[in-house]
């Protein structure tokens, strides 16, 4: 492996520090007996997929030793799992960790910032034999730092980088990115990203198929948690659609309750006539707007609607609900610029071509009358279902690879003893 000046001297500033006792197991006086693997969690944004791996580990290899690290406080471990304070990052209180716990397989999950990158553990874990292994990495944001401290972090992460012998890639981009740092081409497998598997939302199943066979001749769309604000945008849109469609309805949720009243006078304003349904009022054939609140129906509308707009989308204040509760049930995705906390969710959504991005309430008007014609709502649909399809067996792939992993090391450390 090639030496790097930037990690020698980076290592050898941290070669003493706070002492040693810092460094062993605060949970466990002695090490199990038995292969074990240890995950650090590299970014908080990781722990969801690092609990999701360990359960998917722990069902494949129920008696396998866990160690985690950089686990938030909050997170609730397995039973039995081990949880191991963050390393002191110095090389002997690493070197001492590693030896106290003796891994087999050595697993970072996450990308940190490279002035955050566990080097000396890292590097420690490799001396020692352990096998190691990058899941989840992706490029890290480096605006923060000066230039010639982009460019010395970026040499040392690159020698870290090089001493895994596999990396697990969420996306291509990813993998694009591990290869510039340093990681052979050989050791990198894109596998999509670790996510729990959506769980299609509920609806009954007598109440769908009356309303399908009741609206079987429409064409329909679904406006999901409209904000106030996004209203005249999604009515506009639906007026342009009608124009294409006369017979097109839109079932219109809004954000919380207690407008629905209001939002029908505004529809009847238009010369548009709306039903309400938590009055038991139904879309008959000369209803434009069926207005729903009830949120135990989602799964009911996702079902009945190929075509959902993502409420919250298009102004400030983000998005309400996940795109993949529409995905997961085969209702195409469009959303607009303002997706906040699933901003993942969407990515990997528009990386699959399932979903369409409307910048304004022009822009959404345009989609959702292009999205009218059945073929391509559908080709949004299966693109979003092939995703979702995909990575419910992210974590199990990736699991079953890390025990692999596992196993040949222990077999190196036995051919060794010999």
């Amino acid at each position: 492996m090639p030496r790097s000046f930037a990690l020698w001297l980076h290592l050898r500033t941290r070669a003493n520090g706070k002492s040693v006792q810092h460094a062993l197991p605060a949970q466990a006086v002695e090490r199990p007996e038995g292969p074990l693997l240890w995950l650090q969690i590299a970014t908080p944004e990781s722990a969801n997929a690092a609990l999701h791996l360990i359960h998917t580990i722990l069902r494949l290899r129920p008696d396998l030793n866990i160690l985690v690290s950089g686990a938030p406080d909050a997170m609730v471990l397995p039973e039995g799992v081990l949880r191991q304070s963050g390393p002191v990052e110095t090389v002997s209180a690493a070197r001492a960790m590693v030896s106290a716990w003796d891994p087999a397989l050595f697993v970072l999950l996450g990308a940190p910032a490279p002035n955050a990158l566990p080097a000396a553990l890292i590097s420690e874990a490799s001396a020692q034999g352990a096998a190691l292994a990058l899941l989840e990495a992706r490029p890290p944001q480096l605006g923060g730092l000066r230039t010639f401290s982009r460019l010395w972090w970026r040499a040392i992460a690159r020698a870290v980088y090089a001493r895994f012998d596999i990396a697990i890639s969420p996306d291509k981009a990813s993998a694009v990115w591990l290869e510039r740092m340093g990681i052979s081409t050989a050791a990198i497998t894109v596998s999509g990203p670790i996510r729990e598997p959506v769980e299609p939302l509920s609806c009954t199943e007598a109440e769908r198929a009356a309303l399908a066979q009741q609206l079987q001749s429409r064409p329909l769309w679904f406006a999901v948690a409209v904000p106030e604000a996004e209203e005249d945008a999604v009515l506009a849109a639906h007026e342009k659609a009608l124009l294409r469609a006369h017979r097109m309805l839109l079932v219109l949720m809004p954000d919380g309750p207690g407008r629905a009243e209001r939002i029908a006078a505004e529809i009847e304003s238009r010369g548009h006539r709306a039903a309400w349904r938590a009055v038991e009022e139904e879309p008959e054939d000369d209803v434009q707007v069926l207005i729903v609140e009830d949120e135990r129906e989602l799964g009911l509308w996702y079902r009945l609607a190929p075509l959902t707009w993502m409420g919250g989308t298009l102004y400030a204040g983000g998005a309400a609900r996940s795109p993949l509760e529409a995905a997961a049930l085969g209702s195409a995705v469009v959303h607009g610029p303002v997706t906040g906390q699933y901003a993942d969710d969407y990515a990997r959504l528009a990386d699959a071509g399932a979903c369409r991005l409307a910048v304004s309430p022009e822009a959404l008007a345009d989609v959702v009358a292009e999205l009218i014609a059945p073929d391509r709502v559908a080709a949004l649909a299966h693109n979003a279902w092939a995703m979702i399809s995909g990575q419910a067996g992210a974590a199990e792939q990736v699991a079953r690879r890390l025990l692999g992993e596992v196993d040949a090391a222990l077999s190196r450390k036995e051919r060794g003893k010999v």
